[in-house]
């Protein structure tokens, strides 16, 4: 039987702007696991529910389109992509942020955060107050999947603010904005750039053997992928090396400042930093919501869903549920199966850049622990999300940073 509207809440699953409602989700937990929101959406807060449900890749399919709003298939970003396609590309991508083929960006990784811990140091026994989330967070996730990608690593800041104007603009909901319709025609520098790594490679005899060449190399079913392909993949992986990854190292930046003794312990036990990036994917989850649309009639859980509607992956619920975490609203660096959690999505789909936000995260809190003696944030710092609804991490961190 499907369940009713729950009458007594008037809540949007996409309202985030203000904070992350997990007073609605605990509520949803414990009176109605899987309901319906007011407009009609479906919401799944318990964490068993949430990776079952990841699992059925046939019946609910990635979309942060609204409804009616149809992409050509070239244009599809992976996440999108309905199977068997979804799953011949995802090799690709796999290829791209393995984590065998992680190695030779954790010394770049390593070299690149020491460096921005010694301007920010620097800057800050100079009296000014460091801004963590531009000065030290930012420049991490958008170089380390350049160096992946073989894109330009000076070029970081550019494409990172290309970033941030496709996942905070109208085009990942409707494929279009005010300027025009698909990414060419809603972001064209962001694609004219991607369209020059493409061509460089096309033209060039003796291309890198960067992902960027590899993916021009590779077949599916016998044919390789067309350009317009190609671009899409591209601005899929250097959207989403760069958007999650940043919070996720925001997020720790900001429990190392406020979390009492856990610089002290991580110094004294580095073996839990691995751990402290666990629990802090777990607790401050950087994916609010995965959204997703229903495909076809199916009857998930005992709850009769439709085609056509929207179905949310309470993530940040499913990661605080009682029934899976000890006091779940504690930061613990203890918790057993500390890798249990819902952060990454599950099944099929799961994230695959897992163990690149995972290094990058471990690196960044290791070299934090290594170079300082204390940090702490500007007096009367309130905390401010950024302005993307599924998404969570600090807009700023305004910090004083004490050397070793």
């Amino acid at each position: 039987m499907a369940t009713e509207p729950l009458l007594d809440f008037d809540w949007d699953p996409m309202d985030t702007g203000t904070g992350i409602p997990f007073d609605v989700y605990a509520r949803l937990r414990r009176e109605q696991p899987i309901s319906k929101t007011r407009e009609g959406a479906w919401f799944i807060a318990c964490q068993a529910d949430l990776i079952a449900a990841t699992k059925e890749v046939d019946v609910f399919r990635a979309s942060m389109r609204e409804p009616g709003v149809v992409v050509p298939p070239e244009e599809m970003l992976i996440s999108e992509i309905p199977e068997p396609r979804h799953g011949q590309v995802r090799k690709i991508v796999n290829s791209a942020v393995a984590a065998h083929r992680l190695g030779r960006v954790e010394d770049f990784t390593r070299d690149l955060a020491h460096q921005l811990f010694d301007r920010a140091i620097a800057k800050s026994e100079g009296g000014d107050f460091v801004e963590l989330v531009k000065e030290v967070v930012m420049p991490v996730p958008t170089s380390v999947i350049a160096v992946l990608l073989g894109a330009p690593v000076e070029d970081y800041a550019l494409w990172g603010s290309w970033s941030d104007e496709v996942v905070q603009g109208d085009y990942p909901r409707f494929n279009r904005n005010e300027r025009g319709e698909g990414l060419a025609g809603a972001h064209p520098e962001f694609t004219a750039y991607v369209d020059a790594m493409i061509a460089a490679r096309r033209a060039d005899p003796d291309p890198p053997m960067d992902f960027t060449t590899r993916l021009l190399q590779t077949e599916i079913d016998g044919v390789r992928l067309s350009d317009v392909e190609l671009r899409t993949v591209l601005i899929f992986l250097l959207l989403s090396g760069n958007e999650t990854t940043r919070h996720l190292l925001s997020n720790l930046l900001h429990r190392l400042a406020t979390t009492d003794g856990l610089l002290e312990t991580l110094r004294d036990r580095p073996e839990l930093i691995p751990n402290a990036v666990e629990e802090s994917l777990r607790l401050d989850s950087v994916i609010i919501n995965l959204v997703r649309t229903v495909v076809r009639d199916s009857v998930f859980r005992g709850h009769a869903m439709q085609e056509g509607e929207r179905v949310f992956f309470g993530v940040a619920s499913a990661n605080r549920d009682e029934s899976i975490y000890e006091a779940p609203e504690e930061f613990r660096l203890d918790r057993p199966k500390p890798k249990g959690h819902a952060a990454f999505g599950g099944g099929p789909h799961v994230c695959p850049g897992a163990s690149l936000a995972r290094l990058e995260g471990r690196i960044v809190l290791e070299v934090a622990v290594e170079r300082l003696s204390a940090l702490s944030l500007e007096p009367g710092f309130t905390w401010e999300k950024v302005p993307v609804f599924w998404a969570n991490g600090p807009s700023r961190l305004p910090a004083r940073l004490v050397a070793r």
